[in-house]
């Protein structure tokens, strides 16, 4: 069955009902579970439906996805597989290490998941989520970068935020991003995110991108950096085979984290 048959199928199906699942559409179509998730997130990303845990939803007619989602609205999104690559972001750290985490919804699910996992470990961040989830965790020194304080983004931002990190060494640098593509590199919704995390990267020995995969091959306004920058990828199983290729020719290591009973 070709692809834009299958895309008809599913919004035929959104037309009937307001939620259709991965399961059903697999047994409908005849087709694998990675099938059926490359289809949703092509769909999503021409906002025709939402991805939702185990299958999507219809958006509204007359509704228009925002130029810009606050950091409330994004923890909503993606949360399983976000979680998924939490769980295999945090196998890359050693004890000992310096990690820089930023201000992103999977960077505070990392950081939920370093608890109680290492004897000595410093954590350096410009979130206020990141620094209430880690606040007094034993085995944790933690960094908090100061800066002016950005409610929607519930994080320190701008030139004051950065200042830091020319006195201090990290090892890994866990990105997160609105965007990535081969093409346009690292991209983002907005300016004022981009200095502190052009800083943790460059005090930085390793860049690792933590990125769901409705963001890999989607280019934002405004571009941080090149793919060049970025060591490794760290996605979920909606990375198609084609989108995983092009970023290891670009010299990008991907590892998809494996999906997790629900």
């Amino acid at each position: 069955m070709l692809s834009e048959q299958r895309y008809k199928i599913i919004m035929d199906l959104l037309e009937q009902e307001p939620i259709v699942k991965n399961n059903a559409l697999c047994k409908l179509m005849s087709t694998t579970r990675e099938t059926v998730r490359r289809d949703l997130m092509t769909l999503e990303e021409k906002g025709l439906l939402k991805r939702i845990r185990g299958g999507a939803m219809k958006i509204a007619k007359g509704s228009a996805p925002s130029a810009y989602e606050s950091f409330h609205e994004r923890k909503q999104s993606q949360v399983v597989y976000k979680e998924h690559i939490a769980k295999e972001a945090v196998k890359l750290i050693q004890d000992g290490q310096v990690v820089a985490l930023d201000s992103g919804t999977t960077a505070l699910l990392l950081a939920r998941e370093l608890k109680g996992r290492f004897r000595s470990l410093t954590v350096v961040t410009n979130s206020l989520a990141i620094t209430n989830e880690l606040a007094g965790a034993a085995g944790i020194e933690l960094i908090v970068t100061g800066g002016v304080y950005k409610e929607d983004e519930e994080a320190f931002l701008s030139d004051f935020a950065s200042l830091i990190f020319s006195k201090i060494h990290v090892d890994i640098f866990f990105l997160t991003t609105c965007g990535i593509s081969v093409e346009a590199g690292v991209t983002y919704q907005r300016m004022d995110e981009i200095p502190v995390q052009t800083k943790m990267m460059k005090a930085a020995d390793c860049t690792i991108a933590i990125v769901d995969s409705s963001k890999l091959g989607v280019n934002s306004l405004v571009r941080m950096c090149g793919i060049e920058s970025i060591a490794a990828l760290v996605t979920d199983v909606g990375i198609s085979a084609e989108q995983r290729r092009r970023f290891e020719k670009a010299g990008v290591h991907v590892v998809v984290a494996p999906e997790r009973s629900e």
